[in-house]
C-alpha cells in the first residue's frame, strides 16, 4: 500500500537538529560504500543561462542504504540583490526496493550543509595534523558553513582569514562569525592576503560560465590544503599544475565537466578519489610540506545519505506535512 510522502521544508529541517559537524561521519560512511561499488550515481545535469544563472539535476541509489534520490536545484548569485538565496531546489528520496517517493526536502538545506561537511571530511584525512590557520574565500552561506564545519572537525584553527569581493559583505561576514566558534576571524581585504601563510584555503564562489582564475600558487604556502567548492573557477592553472597531489570527490563526475562544459581544462592528473583516502585504498598526505588540492565538486550521493538521516529524525520527531502519495 501506497505510503504519504513527507514534505520537509527548511524550517523543518532545522528543526531536526542535524548539525554539519554530524554529517561528517556520514559521509565518511558513504564514501567507503562507494569505495566498495555499493552505490549508483550517473554524472549530474549541469548547464548555464545566460549568464551566471544554472541549472542541475543529480541522482544516486543505494540498495544497501535502502534509497534512492534525485535533486533539482538553481543557483544565480544576481539571487542575494533580490532576497533571493543562491542556490534554491527540491530533493525527491525514494524507497529503493520500490522506487516509491518518500519525501520531498528543501534541497538549499542539504547542499550548504552537506557541502560543508565534505570539506571537514576532505581536511580530516589531507590537511596538517597542526593546520590553525583557515582562508575562507567568499562570504556567503557556504563560508558561514565551512567555518562551522572545520572548526567542529579540527580543533587546531584558531584564526580565519575572510576575503569576499564585496568589501560589505567581508565585513558583515567577521562582525556574525568572529569568536562564533571560537576562532579568530579577520578581514583580509584581498585573496592574495587570505591565502598566504594559510594551512587550508577554501574558494566559495559561485560556479560562473566565465571562469576568472584568482589563485596563484606563489600565495600558497608549503603544506597548504586548497578546497575548491566552485569547480575550478578561481583556481589558476598555474596553481594546479603546483600542486603535489590532486584529489577529486568523484573522478568521472569531473571528467564529464570537461567534456559537456569546458571545465578544469588545466588540469592533467587526478591522483585519488576521496572515496579511495577514507577506504585507505591509497594514501593522502605524506608530509608536511606537500601542497594538495581538493576538487570537492559536490556528488549526489552526499544528499543521499544526509536525505536519509533527516528522513529517519523526521519520522522519530513526527516533523513535517505529509502529503498524499497519489
Amino acid at each position: 500500500m501506497a505510503q504519504g510522502i513527507l514534505f520537509l521544508s527548511g524550517t523543518d529541517l532545522d528543526a531536526l537538529g542535524l548539525s554539519v559537524v554530524e554529517i561528517v561521519p556520514l559521509l565518511e560512511a558513504m564514501f567507503r560504500h562507494k569505495a566498495a561499488g555499493r552505490t549508483v550515481m550517473p554524472p549530474k545535469i549541469f548547464f548555464h543561462r545566460d549568464g551566471p544563472q544554472f541549472y542541475s539535476a543529480m541522482a544516486s541509489a543505494s540498495a544497501t542504504l535502502g534509497y534512492a534520490g534525485c535533486k533539482w536545484q538553481s543557483g544565480d548569485p544576481e539571487n542575494t540583490a533580490r532576497g533571493l538565496p543562491y542556490i534554491q531546489g527540491l530533493y525527491i528520496l525514494n524507497e529503493d526496493l520500490t522506487g516509491q517517493p518518500v519525501a520531498v526536502m528543501d534541497a538549499k538545506w542539504i547542499t550548504a550543509h552537506r557541502t560543508a561537511a565534505a570539506s571537514a571530511l576532505a581536511a580530516k584525512y589531507l590537511a596538517r595534523s597542526d593546520a590553525h590557520v583557515l582562508a575562507i574565500l567568499g562570504c556567503g552561506l557556504q563560508g558561514r558553513r565551512n567555518l562551522e564545519a572545520l572548526a567542529g572537525t579540527l580543533p587546531s584553527i584558531a584564526r580565519c582569514q575572510a576575503y569576499d569581493i564585496d568589501p560589505q559583505r567581508e565585513d558583515h561576514y567577521v562582525a556574525e562569525m568572529n569568536r562564533r566558534f571560537g576562532i579568530e576571524v579577520v578581514a583580509a581585504r584581498s585573496a592574495q592576503a587570505a591565502a598566504q601563510d594559510a594551512d587550508i584555503v577554501i574558494t566559495a564562489g559561485p560556479i560562473e560560465a566565465i571562469r576568472r582564475p584568482t589563485l596563484r600558487p606563489e600565495w600558497l604556502s608549503p603544506g597548504c590544503l586548497t578546497i575548491t567548492l566552485d569547480y575550478d573557477s578561481y583556481i589558476t592553472d598555474a596553481a594546479i599544475a603546483a600542486m603535489d597531489l590532486v584529489v577529486t570527490d568523484d573522478r568521472d563526475q569531473l571528467e564529464d565537466a570537461r567534456v559537456q562544459e569546458g571545465k578544469f581544462s588545466g588540469v592533467t592528473r587526478i591522483d585519488a578519489e576521496l572515496a579511495e583516502l577514507v577506504s585507505a585504498r591509497k594514501q593522502g598526505r605524506r608530509n608536511n610540506q606537500q601542497r594538495i588540492l581538493a576538487f570537492n565538486l559536490g556528488i549526489a550521493l552526499e544528499d543521499l545519505i544526509t536525505g536519509i538521516e533527516l528522513l529517519e529524525r523526521a519520522r522519530a520527531s513526527n516533523i513535517g506535512i505529509s502529503l498524499p502519495a497519489d
